[in-house]
Protein backbone atom coordinates (compact mmCIF):
# COMPACT_ATOMS: atom_id res chain seq x y z
CA UNK A 1 0.00 0.00 0.00
CA UNK A 2 1.20 3.21 -1.18
CA UNK A 3 2.06 6.62 1.11
CA UNK A 4 -1.32 7.88 -0.62
CA UNK A 5 -3.65 5.14 0.18
CA UNK A 6 -2.45 4.90 3.90
CA UNK A 7 -3.41 8.72 4.61
CA UNK A 8 -6.61 8.03 2.79
CA UNK A 9 -7.12 4.87 4.89
CA UNK A 10 -5.70 6.90 8.00
CA UNK A 11 -8.48 9.68 7.49
CA UNK A 12 -11.09 7.19 7.22
CA UNK A 13 -10.26 5.30 10.58
CA UNK A 14 -9.16 8.70 12.65
CA UNK A 15 -12.76 10.47 12.09
CA UNK A 16 -14.87 6.76 11.41
CA UNK A 17 -16.00 7.90 8.45
CA UNK A 18 -16.80 4.26 7.13
CA UNK A 19 -17.14 0.51 8.70
CA UNK A 20 -14.70 -1.73 6.57
CA UNK A 21 -15.79 -2.44 3.12
CA UNK A 22 -19.32 -0.19 3.12
CA UNK A 23 -21.09 1.22 0.41
CA UNK A 24 -20.35 4.32 -0.38
CA UNK A 25 -21.94 7.07 -3.11
CA UNK A 26 -18.73 8.96 -4.36
CA UNK A 27 -19.77 12.47 -6.05
CA UNK A 28 -17.60 12.50 -9.55
CA UNK A 29 -16.82 15.50 -11.39
CA UNK A 30 -14.19 13.98 -13.80
CA UNK A 31 -11.20 15.84 -12.18
CA UNK A 32 -8.16 14.53 -10.39
CA UNK A 33 -9.44 14.54 -6.93
CA UNK A 34 -12.91 12.67 -7.41
CA UNK A 35 -11.28 10.06 -9.82
CA UNK A 36 -8.56 9.49 -7.14
CA UNK A 37 -11.25 9.28 -4.44
CA UNK A 38 -13.10 6.37 -6.44
CA UNK A 39 -9.96 4.70 -7.60
CA UNK A 40 -8.55 5.06 -3.46
CA UNK A 41 -11.67 3.75 -1.62
CA UNK A 42 -12.01 0.96 -4.18
CA UNK A 43 -8.65 -0.26 -3.73
CA UNK A 44 -9.59 0.21 -0.02
CA UNK A 45 -12.39 -2.28 -0.35
CA UNK A 46 -15.17 -0.19 0.02
CA UNK A 47 -18.00 -1.10 -2.07
CA UNK A 48 -18.23 2.54 -4.72
CA UNK A 49 -21.06 4.13 -6.78
CA UNK A 50 -21.08 7.38 -8.35
CA UNK A 51 -23.44 10.47 -9.00
CA UNK A 52 -22.34 12.99 -11.74
CA UNK A 53 -24.22 16.31 -11.86
CA UNK A 54 -24.18 18.51 -15.29
CA UNK A 55 -24.40 22.35 -13.64
CA UNK A 56 -26.03 23.57 -17.18
CA UNK A 57 -22.94 25.68 -17.41
CA UNK A 58 -19.63 25.63 -19.77
CA UNK A 59 -21.48 24.12 -23.00
CA UNK A 60 -19.32 21.66 -24.90
CA UNK A 61 -16.34 21.29 -21.99
CA UNK A 62 -19.42 19.98 -19.50
CA UNK A 63 -20.68 17.64 -22.05
CA UNK A 64 -17.32 16.14 -22.30
CA UNK A 65 -16.70 15.38 -18.68
CA UNK A 66 -20.48 13.98 -18.04
CA UNK A 67 -19.32 11.54 -21.08
CA UNK A 68 -15.67 10.95 -19.53
CA UNK A 69 -17.47 10.46 -16.51
CA UNK A 70 -19.78 7.29 -18.02
CA UNK A 71 -16.79 6.02 -19.84
CA UNK A 72 -14.78 6.13 -16.04
CA UNK A 73 -17.43 4.20 -14.19
CA UNK A 74 -18.00 1.51 -17.37
CA UNK A 75 -14.57 0.95 -17.33
CA UNK A 76 -13.89 0.40 -13.57
CA UNK A 77 -17.81 -1.40 -13.54
CA UNK A 78 -19.78 1.26 -11.43
CA UNK A 79 -22.98 2.69 -11.19
CA UNK A 80 -23.49 6.17 -11.59
CA UNK A 81 -26.42 8.47 -11.27
CA UNK A 82 -26.91 11.70 -13.64
CA UNK A 83 -28.48 14.83 -13.10
CA UNK A 84 -28.61 18.22 -15.35
CA UNK A 85 -29.42 21.38 -13.57
CA UNK A 86 -29.76 24.69 -14.50
CA UNK A 87 -26.69 26.78 -12.01
CA UNK A 88 -27.25 29.80 -13.76
CA UNK A 89 -30.95 30.36 -13.69
CA UNK A 90 -31.25 28.77 -10.11
CA UNK A 91 -28.64 31.84 -9.14
CA UNK A 92 -30.92 34.62 -10.59
CA UNK A 93 -34.17 33.32 -9.04
CA UNK A 94 -32.25 32.83 -5.63
CA UNK A 95 -30.39 36.17 -5.94
CA UNK A 96 -26.82 34.38 -5.33
CA UNK A 97 -23.72 33.79 -6.71
CA UNK A 98 -23.65 30.68 -9.54
CA UNK A 99 -20.56 29.37 -7.24
CA UNK A 100 -23.28 29.23 -4.13
CA UNK A 101 -26.51 27.91 -6.28
CA UNK A 102 -24.26 25.28 -7.81
CA UNK A 103 -23.26 24.01 -4.57
CA UNK A 104 -26.67 24.13 -3.42
CA UNK A 105 -27.50 22.39 -6.42
CA UNK A 106 -25.30 19.91 -6.16
CA UNK A 107 -25.53 19.00 -2.50
CA UNK A 108 -29.36 18.50 -2.92
CA UNK A 109 -28.47 16.11 -5.76
CA UNK A 110 -26.79 13.87 -3.12
CA UNK A 111 -29.69 14.13 -0.16
CA UNK A 112 -32.07 13.08 -2.83
CA UNK A 113 -29.96 10.16 -3.89
CA UNK A 114 -28.61 9.38 -0.48
CA UNK A 115 -30.00 11.31 2.40
CA UNK A 116 -28.62 9.57 5.50
CA UNK A 117 -25.13 9.05 3.97
CA UNK A 118 -22.49 8.18 3.53
CA UNK A 119 -21.95 10.44 0.46
CA UNK A 120 -17.93 11.29 0.30
CA UNK A 121 -16.49 13.91 -1.77
CA UNK A 122 -13.07 14.99 -3.11
CA UNK A 123 -12.04 17.86 -0.99
CA UNK A 124 -8.14 18.28 -0.36
CA UNK A 125 -5.83 19.46 1.76
CA UNK A 126 -5.11 22.40 -0.69
CA UNK A 127 -9.27 23.26 -1.25
CA UNK A 128 -8.62 23.43 2.66
CA UNK A 129 -6.34 26.02 2.97
CA UNK A 130 -8.16 28.18 0.21
CA UNK A 131 -11.34 27.67 2.24
CA UNK A 132 -9.21 29.17 5.01
CA UNK A 133 -7.93 32.14 3.25
CA UNK A 134 -11.42 32.62 1.95
CA UNK A 135 -12.60 33.08 5.47
CA UNK A 136 -9.94 35.51 6.51
CA UNK A 137 -10.52 37.91 3.75
CA UNK A 138 -14.30 37.58 4.79
CA UNK A 139 -13.64 38.28 8.48
CA UNK A 140 -14.82 34.82 9.84
CA UNK A 141 -13.98 33.66 13.34
CA UNK A 142 -12.67 30.48 14.64
CA UNK A 143 -15.34 28.06 12.96
CA UNK A 144 -14.34 29.66 9.64
CA UNK A 145 -10.84 29.43 10.16
CA UNK A 146 -11.88 25.70 11.29
CA UNK A 147 -12.36 25.23 7.26
CA UNK A 148 -13.43 22.26 5.77
CA UNK A 149 -14.65 19.48 7.98
CA UNK A 150 -14.11 16.05 7.59
CA UNK A 151 -17.29 15.12 8.72
CA UNK A 152 -20.50 16.79 8.58
CA UNK A 153 -24.41 15.52 8.32
CA UNK A 154 -23.61 12.78 6.68
CA UNK A 155 -20.69 13.96 3.96
CA UNK A 156 -17.08 12.71 4.18
CA UNK A 157 -14.13 13.91 2.88
CA UNK A 158 -11.44 10.90 2.69
CA UNK A 159 -8.88 13.30 0.84
CA UNK A 160 -9.00 16.35 3.68
CA UNK A 161 -5.26 14.99 4.61
CA UNK A 162 -3.78 14.63 1.39
CA UNK A 163 -2.13 17.88 -0.94
CA UNK A 164 -3.03 17.93 -4.70
CA UNK A 165 0.71 17.28 -5.66
CA UNK A 166 -0.24 13.80 -3.81
CA UNK A 167 -3.06 13.24 -5.27
CA UNK A 168 -1.60 13.69 -9.44
CA UNK A 169 0.66 11.71 -8.05
CA UNK A 170 -0.97 8.74 -7.39
CA UNK A 171 -3.08 8.60 -10.61
CA UNK A 172 0.14 9.47 -12.78
CA UNK A 173 1.26 5.95 -11.00
CA UNK A 174 -1.67 3.82 -12.49
CA UNK A 175 -2.31 5.78 -16.36
CA UNK A 176 -5.24 7.20 -14.84
CA UNK A 177 -6.35 10.71 -16.89
CA UNK A 178 -8.46 12.82 -15.96
CA UNK A 179 -10.50 16.54 -16.97
CA UNK A 180 -9.59 19.73 -16.42
CA UNK A 181 -12.27 22.70 -15.90
CA UNK A 182 -11.08 25.74 -17.38
CA UNK A 183 -13.16 27.81 -15.48
CA UNK A 184 -10.39 26.51 -12.45
CA UNK A 185 -8.03 28.77 -14.33
CA UNK A 186 -10.53 32.11 -14.16
CA UNK A 187 -9.67 34.91 -12.14
CA UNK A 188 -13.33 35.68 -12.77
CA UNK A 189 -13.93 33.30 -9.01
CA UNK A 190 -12.49 34.49 -6.29
CA UNK A 191 -11.28 30.85 -5.11
CA UNK A 192 -9.72 30.75 -8.00
CA UNK A 193 -7.67 33.87 -7.38
CA UNK A 194 -6.73 32.50 -3.96
CA UNK A 195 -5.12 29.08 -6.03
CA UNK A 196 -3.36 31.09 -8.30
CA UNK A 197 -2.06 33.89 -5.87
CA UNK A 198 -2.60 33.36 -2.66
CA UNK A 199 -1.57 30.07 -2.26
CA UNK A 200 1.33 30.11 -4.19
CA UNK A 201 2.88 32.82 -2.06
CA UNK A 202 2.23 30.93 0.92
CA UNK A 203 3.89 27.48 -0.19
CA UNK A 204 6.91 29.95 -1.63
CA UNK A 205 7.29 30.84 2.31
CA UNK A 206 7.36 27.41 3.37
CA UNK A 207 6.46 24.30 0.75
CA UNK A 208 4.83 22.65 3.81
CA UNK A 209 2.17 25.48 4.45
CA UNK A 210 -0.97 23.43 3.08
CA UNK A 211 -0.01 20.58 5.77
CA UNK A 212 0.73 23.09 8.70
CA UNK A 213 -2.77 24.40 7.45
CA UNK A 214 -4.41 21.16 7.58
CA UNK A 215 -3.24 20.62 11.19
CA UNK A 216 -4.30 24.07 12.34
CA UNK A 217 -7.62 23.42 11.38
CA UNK A 218 -7.71 20.30 12.49
CA UNK A 219 -6.68 21.53 16.16
CA UNK A 220 -8.74 24.55 15.62
CA UNK A 221 -11.71 22.33 14.92
CA UNK A 222 -10.83 20.59 18.40
CA UNK A 223 -10.92 23.95 20.31
CA UNK A 224 -13.86 24.68 18.54
CA UNK A 225 -16.06 21.52 19.91
CA UNK A 226 -14.79 22.36 23.31
CA UNK A 227 -15.99 25.88 23.22
CA UNK A 228 -19.80 24.85 21.67
CA UNK A 229 -20.21 22.75 24.35
CA UNK A 230 -19.13 24.90 26.84
CA UNK A 231 -21.55 27.91 25.19
CA UNK A 232 -24.43 25.18 25.08
CA UNK A 233 -24.79 25.78 29.05
CA UNK A 234 -25.04 29.01 29.03
CA UNK A 235 -28.29 28.47 27.74
CA UNK A 236 -30.59 27.68 30.56
CA UNK A 237 -34.29 27.02 29.61
CA UNK A 238 -37.06 29.20 31.24
CA UNK A 239 -40.74 29.14 29.74
CA UNK A 240 -40.57 29.88 26.18
CA UNK A 241 -37.26 30.78 26.39
CA UNK A 242 -33.63 31.47 28.10
CA UNK A 243 -32.22 33.08 31.33
CA UNK A 244 -30.65 36.29 30.28
CA UNK A 245 -27.98 36.10 33.23
CA UNK A 246 -26.52 33.07 32.64
CA UNK A 247 -26.26 34.88 29.72
CA UNK A 248 -25.09 38.00 30.44
CA UNK A 249 -22.42 36.66 32.98
CA UNK A 250 -20.63 34.10 30.51
CA UNK A 251 -17.33 35.33 28.73
CA UNK A 252 -17.92 36.83 25.63
CA UNK A 253 -16.71 34.20 23.45
CA UNK A 254 -18.42 32.07 24.98
CA UNK A 255 -22.08 33.89 25.00
CA UNK A 256 -21.47 35.17 20.87
CA UNK A 257 -21.25 30.78 20.53
CA UNK A 258 -24.50 30.31 22.42
CA UNK A 259 -26.43 33.43 20.52
CA UNK A 260 -24.78 31.66 17.59
CA UNK A 261 -26.73 28.47 18.25
CA UNK A 262 -29.59 29.73 19.18
CA UNK A 263 -29.80 31.45 15.91
CA UNK A 264 -29.34 28.27 13.90
CA UNK A 265 -31.85 26.30 15.93
CA UNK A 266 -34.76 29.13 15.00
CA UNK A 267 -33.98 28.97 11.31
CA UNK A 268 -31.63 32.55 11.38
CA UNK A 269 -28.30 31.01 9.71
CA UNK A 270 -25.25 31.90 10.64
CA UNK A 271 -25.82 35.11 12.19
CA UNK A 272 -22.61 37.66 11.29
CA UNK A 273 -20.72 39.43 14.09
CA UNK A 274 -23.82 42.63 13.95
CA UNK A 275 -26.64 40.11 14.40
CA UNK A 276 -24.53 38.93 17.51
CA UNK A 277 -23.44 42.20 18.65
CA UNK A 278 -27.18 43.60 18.61
CA UNK A 279 -28.22 40.47 20.49
CA UNK A 280 -25.87 41.10 23.08
CA UNK A 281 -27.19 44.81 23.15
CA UNK A 282 -30.83 43.47 23.56
CA UNK A 283 -29.96 41.47 26.42
CA UNK A 284 -28.32 44.86 28.34
CA UNK A 285 -31.55 46.80 27.21
CA UNK A 286 -33.20 49.01 29.86
CA UNK A 287 -36.59 48.35 27.92
CA UNK A 288 -37.90 44.82 29.66
CA UNK A 289 -39.54 44.52 26.22
CA UNK A 290 -36.69 45.75 23.86
CA UNK A 291 -36.94 43.30 20.13
CA UNK A 292 -34.98 43.28 17.33
CA UNK A 293 -35.25 41.48 13.92
CA UNK A 294 -33.06 38.62 12.31
CA UNK A 295 -32.40 37.25 9.18
CA UNK A 296 -34.86 34.82 8.13
CA UNK A 297 -37.66 36.28 9.67
CA UNK A 298 -36.57 35.35 12.92
CA UNK A 299 -37.58 37.92 16.22
CA UNK A 300 -35.75 38.29 19.26
CA UNK A 301 -36.77 40.21 21.90
CA UNK A 302 -36.87 40.62 25.96
CA UNK A 303 -39.88 39.07 28.10
CA UNK A 304 -38.13 41.09 31.11
CA UNK A 305 -35.69 38.47 32.31
CA UNK A 306 -35.56 35.74 29.56
CA UNK A 307 -34.23 36.13 25.93
CA UNK A 308 -37.27 34.55 23.30
CA UNK A 309 -36.50 33.96 19.38
CA UNK A 310 -39.45 33.11 17.57
CA UNK A 311 -40.62 33.16 14.26
CA UNK A 312 -43.71 35.65 14.54
CA UNK A 313 -47.11 33.85 13.35
CA UNK A 314 -49.74 35.91 11.13
CA UNK A 315 -52.26 37.50 13.27
CA UNK A 316 -54.42 35.38 15.50
CA UNK A 317 -58.11 35.45 13.58
CA UNK A 318 -59.63 35.90 16.76
CA UNK A 319 -57.45 38.71 17.59
CA UNK A 320 -60.61 40.79 16.11
CA UNK A 321 -63.08 38.87 17.24
CA UNK A 322 -65.66 40.17 19.63
CA UNK A 323 -67.25 36.66 21.30
CA UNK A 324 -70.92 36.52 22.61
CA UNK A 325 -71.42 35.09 26.22
CA UNK A 326 -74.41 34.46 26.43
CA UNK A 327 -74.50 32.69 30.19
CA UNK A 328 -72.98 29.39 31.96
CA UNK A 329 -70.87 27.38 29.65
CA UNK A 330 -67.77 27.41 27.41
CA UNK A 331 -67.16 30.42 25.15
CA UNK A 332 -64.39 31.61 22.52
CA UNK A 333 -61.65 29.36 19.82
CA UNK A 334 -58.60 27.91 20.80
CA UNK A 335 -56.24 30.31 22.34
CA UNK A 336 -58.78 32.41 23.51
CA UNK A 337 -61.27 30.47 25.71
CA UNK A 338 -63.10 31.13 28.82
CA UNK A 339 -65.73 28.72 31.21
CA UNK A 340 -67.89 30.10 33.20
CA UNK A 341 -70.16 28.37 35.76
CA UNK A 342 -72.83 29.54 38.37
CA UNK A 343 -71.80 28.33 42.10
CA UNK A 344 -73.29 29.14 45.48
CA UNK A 345 -71.59 30.44 48.80
CA UNK A 346 -71.72 27.33 50.32
CA UNK A 347 -69.96 25.83 47.90
CA UNK A 348 -65.96 24.44 48.13
CA UNK A 349 -64.11 26.06 45.35
CA UNK A 350 -60.16 26.32 44.98
CA UNK A 351 -58.34 29.08 43.54
CA UNK A 352 -56.17 28.84 40.73
CA UNK A 353 -54.35 31.12 38.57
CA UNK A 354 -56.46 32.11 35.86
CA UNK A 355 -59.78 31.02 37.57
CA UNK A 356 -61.68 33.79 39.20
CA UNK A 357 -65.25 34.65 40.90
CA UNK A 358 -67.98 37.31 40.29
CA UNK A 359 -70.87 38.23 41.33
CA UNK A 360 -73.77 37.51 39.23
CA UNK A 361 -75.60 40.39 39.42
CA UNK A 362 -72.91 43.03 38.37
CA UNK A 363 -72.30 41.38 35.00
CA UNK A 364 -74.79 42.53 32.14
CA UNK A 365 -74.70 39.09 30.01
CA UNK A 366 -76.94 40.34 27.38
CA UNK A 367 -73.23 42.74 26.52
CA UNK A 368 -71.39 40.45 27.74
CA UNK A 369 -68.27 39.36 25.21
CA UNK A 370 -64.84 37.76 25.16
CA UNK A 371 -62.59 39.42 23.24
CA UNK A 372 -58.84 40.57 23.46
CA UNK A 373 -58.07 44.34 24.99
CA UNK A 374 -59.01 47.61 23.28
CA UNK A 375 -57.25 50.90 23.38
CA UNK A 376 -58.88 53.03 26.63
CA UNK A 377 -59.40 49.81 28.42
CA UNK A 378 -59.15 50.39 32.40
CA UNK A 379 -59.54 48.10 35.35
CA UNK A 380 -59.44 48.48 38.95
CA UNK A 381 -57.52 45.18 40.98
CA UNK A 382 -57.59 46.06 44.58
CA UNK A 383 -59.61 48.83 47.04
CA UNK A 384 -56.61 50.65 47.71
CA UNK A 385 -56.84 53.17 44.53
CA UNK A 386 -58.51 53.50 41.77
CA UNK A 387 -58.22 52.33 38.23
CA UNK A 388 -55.67 52.13 35.75
CA UNK A 389 -54.71 51.42 32.13
CA UNK A 390 -55.12 47.73 31.19
CA UNK A 391 -51.53 48.45 29.75
CA UNK A 392 -50.29 49.37 33.15
CA UNK A 393 -51.42 46.90 34.64
CA UNK A 394 -49.99 44.57 32.23
CA UNK A 395 -46.68 45.87 33.00
CA UNK A 396 -47.05 46.05 36.43
CA UNK A 397 -47.50 42.33 36.32
CA UNK A 398 -44.42 41.65 33.81
CA UNK A 399 -46.36 40.27 31.14
CA UNK A 400 -44.35 40.78 27.79
CA UNK A 401 -45.67 43.04 25.51
CA UNK A 402 -45.81 40.17 22.83
CA UNK A 403 -48.51 38.41 25.11
CA UNK A 404 -50.35 41.51 25.63
CA UNK A 405 -52.69 41.41 22.97
CA UNK A 406 -53.17 37.83 22.85
CA UNK A 407 -54.83 37.39 26.59
CA UNK A 408 -58.15 37.12 26.88
CA UNK A 409 -60.42 40.00 28.42
CA UNK A 410 -63.96 38.97 29.68
CA UNK A 411 -66.23 42.81 29.69
CA UNK A 412 -70.03 43.94 29.56
CA UNK A 413 -71.27 47.49 28.40
CA UNK A 414 -70.17 48.40 31.91
CA UNK A 415 -66.25 47.77 30.96
CA UNK A 416 -63.93 45.40 32.17
CA UNK A 417 -64.78 42.09 34.35
CA UNK A 418 -61.75 39.98 34.35
CA UNK A 419 -58.57 40.11 32.24
CA UNK A 420 -56.76 36.61 31.47
CA UNK A 421 -53.08 36.75 33.69
CA UNK A 422 -54.11 40.11 35.06
CA UNK A 423 -56.93 39.74 37.58
CA UNK A 424 -60.58 40.64 38.34
CA UNK A 425 -61.96 44.13 38.73
CA UNK A 426 -63.06 44.63 42.08
CA UNK A 427 -66.37 46.06 41.46
CA UNK A 428 -67.16 42.38 40.36
CA UNK A 429 -65.83 40.31 42.96
CA UNK A 430 -67.21 37.72 45.13
CA UNK A 431 -70.53 38.88 47.33
CA UNK A 432 -73.46 37.87 48.74
CA UNK A 433 -75.01 35.40 46.39
CA UNK A 434 -74.85 33.51 43.52
CA UNK A 435 -71.52 33.81 41.73
CA UNK A 436 -70.00 33.15 38.63
CA UNK A 437 -66.64 31.26 38.58
CA UNK A 438 -64.76 32.19 35.15
CA UNK A 439 -62.11 30.46 34.24
CA UNK A 440 -59.38 31.15 31.22
CA UNK A 441 -57.93 28.52 28.93
CA UNK A 442 -53.77 28.60 29.92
Amino acid sequence: MDKFLHKVRDTIKAYHMLPDRAKVLVGLSGGADSVALVLALRELGYTVWTCHLHHGLRGAEADRDQAFCAAFCKAQGLTMETRQVDAAQAARMGRESVETAARRLRYAFFRDLCPQGPVATAHTANDNLETMLFHIARGAGTAGLSGIPPVREGIIRPLIGCTRQEVEAFLQVRGQDFVQDSTNFSAEYTRNRIRMEAVPALTAVNSRAVEHAAALSARLRLDEDYLQRQAAQMLVRQGAGWQIGPLRQAHPALRARALRQLGEEYGAGALSARHVAALEALLENAIPSAQLDLPGGVCARREYNILVLERPSAPDSWARLEIPVSGCGTFGVDGLRVTIRRIENDQVFYKSFNTFWVRCDTIDLSTCVLRTRRTGDRVRLNARGGSKTLKKCMIEKKIPSARRDRLAVLADRLGIIAVQSVGVDIGRRIGDGAMFEIQFEG
